[in-house]
């Protein structure tokens, strides 16, 4: 199971179904909060998570999944329209197992996910 996390509700809406197409379970959440909840209920395996978003950023979000026992193991990728070296270090710091730069590909996404769902 896969969880997409982005305030841009068509875009999250656009990830959910080009990864559907492609055979994979995926939800999506509109928002940190939201996503957070979807994480405990859902238990996804991995998350792609949009950086900047209002209420609860990215980096919140990877700070309390990692600091919640049942979900600090949850393959973690930051997804940022920002991608210098600093703003990566931050993403990993902040507990992203790794960092991607938008405009994402579907190739991209279909390999980092092989072995992962």
């Amino acid at each position: 199971m896969l969880l997409v996390i982005d305030d841009n509700r068509e875009l999250a809406d656009l990830w959910c179904e080009c990864l559907t197409r492609e055979k994979y379970e995926v939800a999506a959440a509109y928002s940190g909060e939201e996503g957070l909840i979807l994480a405990k209920e859902r238990k996804p395996r991995v998350i792609l998570c949009d950086i900047r978003m209002p209420g609860l950023s990215g980096h919140d979000v990877a700070r309390r999944l990692r600091s919640d026992e049942e979900l600090k193991d949850i393959y973690l990728v930051a997804v940022s329209g920002y991608s210098s070296e600093e703003d990566v270090k931050r993403s990993l710091q902040a507990g992203f197992d790794m960092h991607l730069s938008k405009p994402l590909k579907i190739e991209v996404i279909k390999e980092l996910l092989e072995g992962r769902v």
